[in-house]
């Protein structure tokens, strides 16, 4: 299975350009540094939320890999082996001599 690892830096870097670029594609004055300002916090809140939906796909996936294999191996005949019983040992009654 192959890693899938975004990093929230990289998440936020993306967010924010596309931010950036939306706004400057409307008919609004040129934003100021108090609009970056704003728009870099709300990137960093957007790329948290992200990352946390995307680790959760991930692990979605795995653990449906993980039953297909495991229903796989039981269709195969490839079941865990069963947990041996304890014997427990009796001991016969010894005969006392006086």
């Amino acid at each position: 299975m192959e890693k899938n690892k975004t990093s929230k830096k990289a998440l936020k870097d993306l967010i924010n350009d596309s931010l950036q670029g939306a706004i400057a594609g409307l008919e609004l004055p040129k934003p100021s540094k108090k609009v970056k300002k704003m728009v870099g916090r709300n990137a960093k809140k957007l790329a948290s939320v992200f990352a946390d939906m995307i680790k959760r796909e991930n692990k979605k996936k795995k653990k449906a890999e993980k039953d297909l294999t495991y229903v796989e191996d039981v269709l195969k005949g490839k079941t865990k082996k069963a947990k041996k019983t304890k014997k427990v040992k009796t001991k016969a009654p010894e005969l006392v001599e006086n």
